[in-house]
């Protein structure tokens, strides 16, 4: 893994006449986690594709390190960035297994097979996932959440040193939820990375170094949760009172 820094600086989008994102910036650098919260429709799946390359923004610029990502082909946008998406994508007749090992495919060489190591590793990753007895399964009969866990454990291989995820926890039950996040989390006490679409705040508390509020298209807080996510803020945002509580020393939030 070779750690570096991804940011934007003055993003915009429009779509037709709507204004999807507004003078976005923010930055993450190697060891970190950042959740980005928000109310639906703020434009946060939107900033994760141009974030990942895959949406040119209107304005303003996205790097990694000191490159543009504009400049650079999705080979080279590989080896550095991995995403895991929100949106079920086209798995064709790939079994789980072979998804996975697309995770190789930006260090591996062109049109080359993957080599046991590979398969091996890629095994154990699953395992590490809940999900090696899908190996074989065909990946469009997956469901929701065994296609999540499968598309985490293509990240997790890949070794790409930044993980970019929209909403990662939406399809998965509690057990796995915490089980994906703590491979986040031991991702980035390696070194690495990560940006994450998140709609649990005591996740993002219990998870996540940063947290950043986009609302009606902007960023209006970014830092630690603990500072950001304070009552009034949150209940501005959302719409809702919501309440900050403790329990066994961990936050918690109440709506109502």
């Amino acid at each position: 893994m070779n750690p570096t820094s991804l940011s934007c600086q003055g993003i915009g989008h429009r779509f037709a006449a709507h204004t999807i994102l507004q003078d976005v910036s923010l930055a993450t650098s190697p060891g970190q986690s950042l959740a980005i919260v928000g109310p639906n429709g703020a434009g946060k799946t939107t900033l994760l594709r141009i974030l990942s390359g895959l949406l040119t923004a209107a304005s303003g610029q996205v790097s990694l390190g000191e490159r543009a990502v504009s400049s650079l082909s999705r080979r080279e946008i590989a080896h550095h960035l991995a995403v895991v998406p929100q949106a079920r994508p086209q798995v064709f007749d790939f079994s789980a297994l072979e998804l996975v090992l697309m995770g190789f495919h930006a260090r591996s060489a062109r049109f080359s097979l993957p080599s046991l190591a590979q398969q091996t590793q890629a095994l154990a990753t699953m395992d590490r996932l809940g999900i090696a007895s899908l190996a074989n399964q065909a990946a469009s009969l997956l469901s929701g959440g065994e296609l999540q866990r499968t598309l985490m454990a293509r990240a997790m291989v890949s070794e790409a040193p930044i993980w970019l995820l929209d909403e990662p926890t939406a399809s998965l039950d509690l057990k796995h939820q915490l089980t994906l996040l703590e491979e986040l989390r031991h991702h980035c006490q390696q070194g690495g990375s990560a940006i994450a679409i998140l709609h649990d705040l005591a996740l993002v508390h219990q998870f996540f170094d940063q947290v950043a509020i986009l609302d009606a298209n902007r960023i209006v807080a970014i830092g630690p949760p603990d500072d950001v996510l304070d009552e009034q803020r949150v209940s501005q945002v959302f719409g809702l009172r919501m309440h900050r509580g403790l329990v066994s020393g961990r936050v918690v939030w109440v709506a109502g």
